[in-house]
């Protein structure tokens, strides 16, 4: 039996995006396939127990709370060595990227993309440096790092120097919850109903991601306005909130920008739950996701599970994920963008194909899938540091 801790801290109900969702579907899925193995999970809040309850798996309330830069320091520092030594972990696996600088343990990092490198100014100053500390060291201690599309493991590899051979492609994946979307009339029910309640009964273009300078809100505004301007009729749906609380990272000031007419046909919802989610993406007619910087995109997926046509940036893992199954647009140009939304409005022979190609697509991608490969990368590292933990059956193919 090895003694497996897992960095859990961002598995906060209610406030979920794309780290919190990862490391809750991989974890749940891999402490119920390994009833062999001990794991403990470290929360820096109160933990959701009922979310993991395994009688195999034990969670901890770590102190101090973990939400800023200084306190992460003492937190993977101070406080996760001395809970590593008090239930004697084999190994400590961090989803958010971060390791611990004061452990000799085996480490797996799960670092998703190097955003910050390419581009501190999106970040919060202080937020930017502690990133361009920790992530090097963590990348250089940590046994094997996994991260979620080859885009994202060659940046790793020839930023930190990290070798290509110790990183693990684990590609994210997308609920069943998105794979049930109605058809038929209960389909065209819902959608009437989803309509009603959040864009005033109008059809609908949305966007699903926390409000960040690199997802590009700002051009996402600019190319609505001109496919109003060209006669557009469709509303736009922004789903999600800001991930920090200053003006220039939310949605208010492009918003504002946006000329009154135009603006009132913008509708925000804030975070909604999976369920919800999945109701209005199966609803709207396609997503908007024009970012300048995504390590996966998870909205993509959902939407093509959800049977939904996605419109989408040509910059770092997009081409790789949607795999020809989008409309491919440079994100900066306003007018191509602008020009994709009225060829998903006009044309409903290219939304059919679109969304077929889209639900293809999603066949590839699972939480299944990524959690048999991210304990394939967790017990390669045990294995290489004389930690038993391989399982006897030949793991998932790599993607």
């Amino acid at each position: 039996m090895a003694v497996v801790a897992i960095n859990t801290r961002l598995v906060i109900p209610g406030k979920l995006d794309g780290i919190g969702w990862f490391t809750l579907e991989t974890v749940q899925r891999i402490t119920t396939a390994h009833p062999e193995h001990q794991f403990h999970l470290l929360f820096d809040r109160e933990p959701p127990e009922d979310l993991f309850p395994g009688n195999n798996v034990k969670c901890h309330w770590v102190w101090p709370p973990a939400r800023r830069p200084f306190l992460l320091d003492i937190w993977f520092d101070w406080a996760v060595p001395r809970i590593l030594r008090k239930v004697k972990a084999d190994i400590f696996v961090s989803p958010d990227g971060f390791l611990s600088s004061k452990t000799n343990i085996v480490q797996v990092a799960v670092q998703h993309d190097l955003n910050f490198e390419h581009h501190p100014e999106w970040l919060p100053e202080g937020v930017a440096k502690h990133y361009k500390r920790r992530f090097p060291i963590a990348a250089k201690r940590a046994a094997r790092i996994a991260t979620v599309s080859q885009f994202s493991a060659d940046d790793i590899h020839k930023r930190y120097g990290v070798a290509r051979e110790h990183i693990d492609v684990v590609y994210n994946g997308a609920g069943s919850v998105y794979h049930s979307a109605p058809l038929g009339a209960n389909a065209t029910q819902q959608a009437h109903s989803v309509r009603q309640k959040y864009t005033n009964g109008q059809p609908f273009f949305v966007f699903v991601g926390t409000q960040h300078p690199r997802k590009n809100l700002q051009g996402l505004m600019e190319a609505f306005s001109a496919y109003r301007a060209q006669g557009g009729q469709w509303d736009l749906m922004l789903v999600g909130t800001a991930m920090w609380r200053r003006r220039r990272f939310d949605a208010r000031r492009p918003m504002n920008e946006l000329p009154g007419h135009v603006r009132d046909h913008v509708h925000t919802s804030g975070w909604l739950a999976q369920d919800e989610l999945a109701q209005v993406l199966s609803s709207a007619g396609a997503l908007v996701f024009i970012p300048w910087f995504e390590g996966f995109g998870i909205p993509m997926v959902e939407a093509f599970a959800a049977g939904t046509p996605v419109i989408h940036g040509n910059r770092t893992s997009l081409p790789e994920v949607a795999n020809g199954a989008g409309i491919e647009v440079d994100p900066g140009d306003v007018e191509q963008v602008a020009q994709a939304m009225r060829q998903i409005e006009d044309g409903p022979a290219l939304r059919a194909d679109l969304i077929e190609k889209g639900r293809s697509r999603a066949d590839d991608f699972s939480w299944e899938r990524t959690s048999a490969l991210l304990w394939s990368c967790i017990a390669q590292a045990g294995s290489d540091a004389g930690i038993d933990i391989l399982d006897t059956q030949a793991g998932p193919k790599p993607f």
